[in-house]
């Protein structure tokens, strides 16, 4: 089913919207034995034989250049290269695909399409695929996430209460927290501690994991996306408004990956990063409550 317009349809782009740039050949299974009728192609000065490509290949086309105009109005050169002969579906999600690549220099997006079907390859001009960077705290296994991400996890929703068992102490017997320690709690004083590289990236760490970096990139994960609505819609505003998220959220997720990666060769190495990770919240801790008994 064709996907019904948000918009009113572009002016006609340079040649991709041409149909002569995309007339299939076509044998006749009737051979002419007399003049043809004239008709509509005529004007065209076509050879006999020739017929328009499909409307569903015609509207993607349409659709395809609308979006190279709204997304990249300085390169219509790359909308030119696409008049191509769409034989097939094949060729569609080619040209589909290289689209999407090209958008993915400005912020991460799903620019592979494994399944041609043309309803398939419509959606992606209708919804941008974007990849959120966001952790999907209860679909993602813990253990499969490099330390310190599943030591805070545990240290949020493993704790427990008096009468139950404490599941992030059985967990971490070495690196145990005061059970009502809330790390989440802690970012602001832990951002005044100027704690060395790569550690100052806890506070970011545990921002993330409690989707409240006010960046979407970061807070939102791909499921979340899912149950939430689906994926934004393209149009100018939600493109510009997400390459600039992008460009806000590289450098905390670089400072995040320069912590996880850290120390994470061996045993003895992630158990001394833990005991950094401890120390700290620690004396953010205990820094907090002083301030909070305080005159």
């Amino acid at each position: 089913m064709q996907t019904p317009r948000a918009d009113p349809p572009a002016a006609p782009a340079v040649g991709i919207l041409d149909p002569t740039a995309t007339l299939l050949p076509s044998a006749s299974l009737h051979p002419v034995t007399s003049n043809p009728t004239p008709s509509a192609t005529d004007n065209l000065h076509l050879p006999l034989g020739t017929r328009l490509p499909p409307l569903a290949f015609l509207l993607l086309a349409d659709r395809l250049a609308e979006l190279y105009e709204m997304v990249f109005p300085g390169r219509l050169e790359w909308l030119r290269a696409e008049t191509v002969q769409w034989q097939n579906e094949e060729d569609v999600a080619a040209a589909v695909e290289r689209f999407l690549q090209r958008v993915g220099a400005l912020f991460p997006i799903h620019d592979e399409i494994w399944d041609t079907d043309l309803e398939v390859v419509e959606w992606r001009l209708y919804e941008i695929p974007v990849i959120p960077m966001g952790i999907d705290e209860w679909y993602d296994g813990w253990d499969d996430f490099k330390e310190p991400l599943p030591y805070l996890l545990h240290a949020q929703y493993s704790r427990g209460s008096e009468e139950s068992p404490d599941e992030f102490t059985a967990l971490y017997p070495a690196h145990s927290l005061p059970r009502y320690l809330e790390p989440h709690r802690l970012v602001e004083d832990l951002r005044t501690m100027d704690l060395a590289e790569p550690l100052a990236a806890l506070p970011d760490l545990i921002l993330m994991l409690n989707h409240d970096t006010d960046n979407a990139w970061i807070d939102v994960g791909e499921m979340a996306l899912a149950e939430g609505g689906g994926y934004p819609q393209w149009r100018p505003d939600e493109v510009t408004w997400l390459a600039a998220e992008w460009q806000k959220a590289q450098p905390i997720l670089e400072r995040i990956d320069r912590l996880l990666d850290w120390q994470n060769d061996i045993p003895d190495a992630i158990d001394d990063k833990l005991t950094a990770v401890r120390d700290a919240l620690l004396v953010a801790y205990y820094q907090s409550q002083e301030t909070a008994v305080s005159p």
